[in-house]
């Protein structure tokens, strides 16, 4: 009896040590500037490799190559680290107002803001004297009740009211010029050996080896930090950017077909 006892308080201590472990890995799955990292850097890399593939080939020197691709780099990552933080400040202005609205509903018609919270709450499956019990209850802790009418009449979580727009933006520029550089990285190499033309298709399947590593790696990251399968996630990803840069160069090869235009 005292061999059972101790190997199920053993067991419990294991299970309630797995379940902590869980709940602090859930906390860094969801990271707030997931989103911002991955938009610019996939937008980063794709576009910056569409600025490469479009001059390379021919006897392109590698300084142009790298002049318009870090051109590009730039005000790429201006550009999409400004808006980054534009929409999120959007978003937290939205949040805000919208949690003052609340907040005078609830301040000045109690009753009203309860019965729509009871409706809500009788169409998610309880019954209308538990619902109005439920809310009654929950409405005497104002702040509580103002999150939750926030939650589920629109939508609106507390963290997004709590966003710091720059941090977004910067985290976006950052992903942006990082993952942006690596297109290239394989010219700035072939540059430093002594290279002047790139007059072989060395230094692009180079860019390209690089890109889809990237591609690859960042996939499997995604994956990492938001749980789900690496391989898909890191497949994918390499798909869908593959796709964008393929897209992107054939937009400009016909034009240079068509048009004659040649950078």
């Amino acid at each position: 009896a005292v061999v059972s006892t101790q190997s199920t308080g053993s067991a419990n201590m294991n299970t309630h040590q797995e379940i902590k472990a869980h709940s602090e890995l859930h906390k860094t799955q969801g990271g707030e500037y997931i989103k911002s990292i991955i938009y610019g850097g996939l937008d980063g890399i794709v576009s910056v490799f569409v600025s490469v593939a479009a001059v390379e080939g021919g006897d392109s020197a590698i300084k142009i190559v790298i002049l318009l691709g870090l051109a590009k780099l730039v005000a790429g990552a201006i550009s999409m680290g400004v808006g980054d933080w534009m929409s999120a400040s959007a978003d937290v202005d939205y949040a805000k107002n919208e949690r003052r609205r609340e907040k005078w509903e609830m301040d000045n018609y109690i009753e009203g803001e309860i019965d729509e919270m009871v409706e809500l709450y009788v169409q998610k499956g309880l019954k209308e004297p538990t619902a109005r019990r439920l809310m009654e209850i929950i409405s005497s802790c104002p702040k509580l009740f103002l999150d939750m009418m926030m939650v589920d009449e629109l939508g609106i979580l507390p963290e997004e009211e709590n966003q710091v727009p720059w941090k977004h933006g910067m985290a976006n520029f950052t992903s942006f010029i990082i993952f942006g550089s690596v297109p290239l990285l394989g010219y700035i190499v072939f540059l430093l050996a002594g290279a002047t033309h790139t007059n072989s298709t060395t230094t692009f399947g180079v860019s390209i080896g690089l890109t889809g590593f990237t591609l690859l790696l960042m996939g499997a990251v995604k994956g990492r930090l938001t749980g789900t399968n690496i391989i898909i996630s890191s497949v994918t990803t390499l798909i869908l950017g593959a796709i964008g840069a393929t897209l992107g160069w054939l937009v400009s090869f016909l034009l240079y077909k068509y048009t004659g235009v040649s950078i």
